[in-house]
């Protein structure tokens, strides 16, 4: 069986002048490092017959190609140009959920030099120009807006169909010749969520998507040797699934075959298809992990054929908690011979900044620099603010038409606006941790720091399995309140709960981390409002926003204290 990860990575500490302390990888960035199409191209050639990508159909899943793929997206940058009008550097808008066409468009622009940008699907809902879609257009300046067939858009917005654009491409097809590219190139627009904020375009370039690829598959071997098979559910309008996934498959030849949303209702065609293409690699955020082991931890049938060709579980590894982290442990110490990987990274570094250098101990683990990378750790007021430079970091923002430099330091280096520590593991290795989120963190009335971030995962991990989440309050007031999203298991023991924060507050009693009062949630975060991320996971800044009254109301006595408290 090939290497899961490469042998005897090390990270290898260097000081700057100014005494900064800088970390990277001892694996180097590949010499060779081919654009993303030529990738394709070879793929094409040397397998042409087979599947690249495959969607749910009626009744039957259908499929496309790597050489059909090729061809198709040829033919589409041909009627982009000579019936659209569009030449190299436009920007082609599209609201097309995963798919076929949409991943035809996708390497289509590539074929032509165009700027790809992924539009969020709610701000768009209703197919009309609005406060809400103005950042996201003028970020862009679209010359093509290109929506699924039967939106909105193509009445209000004057979109064009992505059904027609694909059965036009098709009559008499005749491939255009790929335009010329360079690294500089910007592939694909991407934007940042938006929860503290005005969304920001990032643009990614043709090169960041060359080093992302060629550093992952150096770290991860596995990825080249076993061409990655993924049943993927995430959106392509977010970084992780519309870049890194289906990247990561052209990139080493694999196949994606496109998945539902994961929920109670979609979870058995989820199971039925990978007992059918046996994935090799399972790419997931918490939510979706969570749905998966409700669904796999007591169907033995089932655990079996999702894990018979499994090589490991990806995650990033800021997202999960200790409970949920004991439940995977336990199903792969339970099934099959796969590891567990996590990483970290951003929308400004082409989704990744660092990777498992071995298979993980612990929740929390970031891992490793990618090869060609450094990484820093600034001291922030106590913490210390996780830096990044390298290949993968953007050119710029796009905001309001208008690039916009990245937040970077005297040395070139991004601000991801995250804290971070080095850890030892038990094998001696150090590797990055995540230690929360600097923006998230306040100060009560006293003056005194509230650290949110491991304030929050300590609670979690207190209240495991009790609670899916934590909202923590308490900026400018003399004491903090929290307000707790029960999981099914914890819905009906609140006693418990309450014992629980009790528990943590006499073991944590100072006025920045202990609990004096707290409620149980009602209703869940409304993703509609801004309130929980692509990554199902709750914004806690929008969060506190727009439920100002509930936390004013814990704060004037309501919900209750805990217990023994």
């Amino acid at each position: 069986m090939s290497l899961l990860v490469a042998p005897g990575q090390e990270l290898i500490e260097e000081q700057l002048q100014d005494g900064r302390r800088v970390y990277r990888s001892s694996i180097a960035l590949p010499a060779e490092m081919p654009d993303i199409l030529a990738r394709l191209a070879k793929w094409a050639e040397v397998q042409p017959g087979q599947v690249l990508l495959s969607e749910p159909g009626d009744g039957v899943r259908r499929s496309i190609s790597y050489g059909e793929a090729l061809r198709r997206a040829r033919a589409m940058r041909k009627l982009l140009a000579d019936h659209h009008g569009l030449a190299k550097g436009d920007c082609v808008a599209t609201l097309a959920p995963a798919g076929i066409d949409a991943l035809v468009l996708k390497l289509a622009c590539l074929s032509g030099g165009l700027v790809h940008a992924a539009l969020p699907p709610f701000p768009f809902r209703d197919g009309v120009e609005s406060e809400a879609t103005k950042p996201f257009l003028d970020a862009a300046q679209p010359r093509l807006i290109v929506a699924p067939s039967g939106h909105p858009a193509i009445e209000g917005m004057s979109a064009v169909s992505l059904g027609e654009l694909v059965r036009d491409s098709m009559v008499g097809a005749v491939p255009g010749a790929d335009e010329d590219a360079a690294p500089e190139d910007w592939a694909a627009i991407f934007f940042t969520s938006g929860s503290t904020g005005t969304p920001k375009g990032v643009p990614i370039t043709r090169g960041m998507i060359t080093s992302n690829q060629s550093a992952i598959a150096a770290m991860w071997p596995f990825v080249a040797e076993t061409p990655p098979v993924l049943v993927d559910w995430l959106p392509w309008h977010h970084v992780f699934g519309g870049l890194d996934n289906i990247f990561k498959v052209i990139w080493n030849g694999g196949a994606m075959h496109v998945d539902a949303a994961p929920s109670p209702s979609t979870f058995e065609a989820s199971v039925r298809i990978m007992a059918e293409v046996s994935p090799t690699m399972h790419i997931a955020v918490p939510l979706g992990l969570k749905l998966l082991l409700d669904r796999l931890e007591n169907d033995q049938a089932a655990a079996a054929a999702f894990t018979r060709k499994l090589r490991a579980i990806f995650f990033a590894g800021a997202g999960i908690d200790a409970a949920l982290w004991r439940r995977l442990a336990d199903f792969r110490d339970s099934h099959g011979d796969f590891q567990i990987l996590s990483g970290y990274g951003a929308t400004e570094a082409a989704s990744t900044i660092t990777l498992s250098p071995a298979p993980l101990e612990r929740p929390g683990e970031l891992g490793h620099p990618l090869p060609g990378h450094r990484v820093a750790l600034v001291d922030i007021d106590g913490r210390s603010e996780l830096r990044v430079s390298g290949p993968n970091v953007a050119p710029c923002y796009l905001i309001e038409g208008r690039t916009v430099p990245l937040p970077m330091d005297e040395h070139g280096f991004y601000r991801t606006g995250d804290a971070g520590v080095l850890r030892q593991r038990t094998d001696g290795m150090p590797v990055f941790g995540f230690d929360g989120r600097l923006a998230e963190d306040f100060k009560l009335s006293s003056g005194v720091k509230v650290r949110t971030g491991p304030l929050r995962a300590g609670l979690m991990a207190q209240c495991a399995p009790l609670a899916d989440d934590i909202v923590i309050s308490g900026e400018d007031r003399d004491r903090l309140v929290a307000l707790v999203f029960a999981s099914a298991a914890g819905r009906d023991r609140i006693g418990e709960i309450s014992a629980r924060i009790a528990g943590w507050n006499a073991a944590n009693p100072a006025g920045s981390t202990a609990i004096a009062r707290f409620d149980l949630a009602t209703t869940p975060a409304d993703r509609s409002r801004g309130e929980l991320s692509d990554k199902g996971q709750i914004v806690q800044s929008r969060y506190l926003r727009n439920h100002a009254e509930l936390f004013e109301a814990l704060q004037a006595g309501g919900g209750q204290a805990p217990k023994g408290a």
